[in-house]
């Protein structure tokens, strides 16, 4: 009787990491591409039906063991945990890929009115242009003038071309006093 019931289980575990793998390989390619395309809810619940069916017909075909319904629906809960474990390091992939693409395209140019606010993320990097600001401390500290090697402290002047980074996404931020140009590189926000 346990043979039989091995019989079963192992093509079914072998399934089982067959389908891991493939998931595995499509991760391998660049994000979005082609060679791996975003997985949906249908094609997974496709993909369920089809190894449940296998599962039934292999029980119902010419072996006399079977696998009882329990077992069926936690080999389903596994493969949906799966399932939901790669689609989510594939979500992150995609949004650690989105920070890199906008690091490694450089400095945004834009420009501000007078009595607007640039709210910079963290890493983020800005540079005034022309124009005149003034430094946005966050909750846990200031920005860095870098050129200078000093804190601006809040209400502080920043300096016109000079490399201003902002640690953390606290809130720290330029107050535009004057209309000004300025280049950003990083997450940020005009409010």
């Amino acid at each position: 009787m346990n043979s039989e019931k091995r019989r079963i289980a192992y093509p079914l575990f072998a399934i089982l990491f067959l389908l891991v793998a493939v998931v595995f390989a499509q991760a391998a390619g660049e994000p979005g591409s082609s060679s791996d395309p975003l997985v949906t809810k249908s094609y997974v619940d496709q993909q369920i039906a089809q190894l449940s069916a296998k599962i039934n017909s292999s029980s119902k075909g010419g072996s006399s063991g079977s696998i009882s319904s329990a077992e069926i629906e936690q080999l389903k809960t596994d493969v949906g945990d799966l399932t939901k474990f790669i689609i989510d390091a594939l979500s992150d992939i995609q949004d650690l890929d989105k920070r890199v693409t906008v690091i490694e395209n450089g400095f945004t140019v834009i420009s501000m009115k007078k009595g607007q606010t640039l709210e910079l993320g963290g890493g983020s990097e800005v540079i005034l242009r022309s124009g005149s600001a003034t430094a946005i401390s966050g909750e846990s500290g200031t920005l860095v003038d870098v050129s200078v090697g000093k804190d601006l402290l809040n209400g502080t002047a920043v300096p016109v071309q000079h490399l201003v980074i902002s640690p953390k996404g606290d809130g720290r931020g330029l107050k535009i006093t004057s209309d000004a140009w300025l280049i950003v590189r990083g997450g940020y926000t005009v409010k």
